[in-house]
Formats: C-alpha cells, structure tokens, sequence
C-alpha cells in the first residue's frame, strides 16, 4: 500500500439545504468551477459561487502490483 503524494484530488459537493451532491472529483477546483459556469451561462442559467460548494481532499491509497 502506498499513499500517493503527488497526486492531490478533491471531491467536490453542491451544498444546498444541508443537502450534499457529489458533483465530481478534480485536481483544481477553481478551474473546474470556472468551467462550469461557463457551461451554466451557455446554457442560459445564472453561475454557482464558490461558497455554494464543499471541496475534500481525497486521500488516495494506490496498491501497486510487485513485478516478478
């Protein structure tokens, strides 16, 4: 077992009503999140705010094979 420490992912939750929804999980929130405003607009709605959001950090656990 090996914890990855080059790799940093962050689950990312739409938190509304005390109510969360896993929306995806990304290595760069911001930038996500500015993708999906723009999806958003083009698509005729109005923006998500960053506070509208709860980001994790993923711990990330990778078992690797042992070559023979």
């Amino acid at each position: 077992m090996k914890y990855s420490e080059e790799i940093k992912l962050f689950n990312v939750y739409y938190n509304y009503d005390d109510s969360m929804t896993y929306q995806t999980t990304t290595d760069n929130f911001k930038l996500w999140l500015e993708q999906h405003n723009e999806q958003k607009l083009a698509d005729g709605n109005m923006p998500d705010d960053e506070e509208e959001f709860e980001v994790q950090e993923v711990i990330l656990i990778l078992f690797e094979k042992e070559e023979v």
